[in-house]
Formats: C-alpha cells, structure tokens, sequence
C-alpha cells in the first residue's frame, strides 16, 4: 500500500526541530496517522538545517512506492525560472543562489522589488510568494538542497514538473494554509497561548468530522495539540492533501515551470 508522507518544511536555524514528518498508507477513507516526528528523530537526524534535510531525502527514498507533500514552494515565477526546464532550474539552483540572502535579493532586483507570484500563488491563495521575508529561507532550503539532490540522484519525480517514473516516490508541493482557507478554518493556531491550542483543536477536530482523518491515538492527540508551532498538524493536514488530491490533472508549460500547489481536502 502507497506510503504518504506529509511534510511541514523549515529553512531555520534549529530546521530539523521545526520540520516535522507525517506518515500514513493510502486511503478510500478517513487517513491513519502512523507516525508524526520532527526531522531530527529520523535516522541520521540532526536539528542542523543541512543534516536534517539530507536525512528527509534518505527517508523519502526508503520506500518506492511513496507519494510525498512539502510545505514549501518548489519554483519561482516564469521570468525568474530562466532555464529550458524545471530539472535544469533545480539543479542550477544553488550556484545560481550561493546563499539565502542572495536568493532573496537577486530575485527582488530583478523583479524591481514587487513580489511577483507564480500562477498557483495566485489561483490558489497561498499566503506569499516563493521569496516573501517569511518564506525565502524554506524555498531555498526545499529547492535547493532537497528537491536537487533527489533530482541529481534520479531518485524522485517532482510533480507535475516532471514525468512520473515507475518505482520511485511522487514528490508534491503542499500548502497547509490553503487547505484550511477552503475549509473556511483559518483561526490563528501556531502559538504558546491557550487560545493558540483551543485553535489546534478545532482545526483537528474539523478535520475528524469531515472524515478526512481517522481519530488519532491518544499520545499522538496530544503531541498534535500540544505542538506550539502547529508544524506537526501542518504535516498532517499535508498528508491528507497527498491522500486525496489528482495527481493525473493535465498539465501545461506553466505547471511544468511553475508547479502546483495540492491542497484540496474535498
């Protein structure tokens, strides 16, 4: 059975605390959290941004039969891609951007400092573009050091950007937040504060009513509810999007550029 993991991605300092990794199998129903970590407990795990991503791409590879959806953008608008396709983007990328604040700045040079956003950001809300304040470090984190290395090793397909490969994981981007404006449920809910938790809760158990999530145990309730950031329930909720999105949408030269974000719960 198809394995699903759902990632909330972190390009902080302290990346393997913050990114946290949801697992499940394949479901007609409600989907089964099997495992919710941060990236630091995987296997060869570190709260270092470089070594946990590396033990996120060897975790992502253990299983051929696995479809995967990140929290971060995968690409930059079409006038910033500049290359022939999204695998000569992606593997240009990190000598193209040799860091993050080069990332952020070249882009806002050479959009005249507007914030432009892909076709998706725009049809699909996302909260910000691929290289806002607030989102920079991820996007070169994810583009950067995850998606490329799994593209260099041939060891994934990036979708729709790419064609899919029989026997290696179908990697997707994701987008917690758009997936909770379409279910009308955005309340503020990362945060320390006992409002912040009540919000978790709601969020969860909106998710139970609705019959996308099968209720979770009684530990794993908890580390839902009790994670400040909400980066664990941010995991889940893209593992549900994996567990119920089409991944067989045609697709155009702009998705094949830009990407698309997965997010419908329905």
């Amino acid at each position: 059975m198809t394995r699903l993991l759902g990632i909330d991605f972190s390009g902080a300092q302290d990346a393997g605390r913050k990114i946290w990794v949801a697992e499940a199998r394949r479901s007609d129903g409600p989907l089964a959290i099997e495992l919710c970590r941060p990236a630091s407990d995987l296997p060869g795990g570190s709260r270092e941004p470089d070594i946990a991503i590396a033990a996120l791409a060897r975790h992502i590879m253990a299983e051929q039969d696995t479809i995967v959806g990140c929290d971060f953008p995968f690409s930059l608008p079409l006038d910033l891609v500049q290359a022939k396709d999204w695998r000569s983007f992606a593997l240009g990328f990190r000598q193209r951007f040799v860091d993050q604040l080069s990332f952020h700045d070249l882009c806002h040079r050479e959009t005249g400092g507007i914030e432009t956003k892909r076709r998706t950001d725009r049809e699909d809300r996302t909260p910000f573009n691929s290289f806002n304040l607030r989102l920079y470090r991820q996007t070169w984190w994810g583009i950067g050091h995850l998606l490329a290395p799994l593209v260099k090793a041939d060891a994934a397909t990036i979708w729709p950007q790419m064609d899919k490969q029989a026997g290696k994981p179908v990697v997707v981007e994701v987008c917690a937040a758009c997936s909770l404006i379409r279910l009308d449920c955005y309340p503020s809910y990362k945060g320390r504060m006992p409002v912040h938790r009540k919000a978790r809760r709601q969020i969860l158990d909106l998710l139970i009513a609705r019959g996308y999530l099968a209720p979770p145990k009684r530990a794993l309730r908890a580390l839902l509810l009790d994670n400040q950031g909400g980066d664990a329930l941010d995991a889940v909720i893209g593992a549900i999007a994996v567990n119920r999105s089409d991944f067989n949408r045609p697709r155009d030269r702009v998705d094949r550029l830009e990407g698309r974000v997965f997010y419908d719960l329905g």
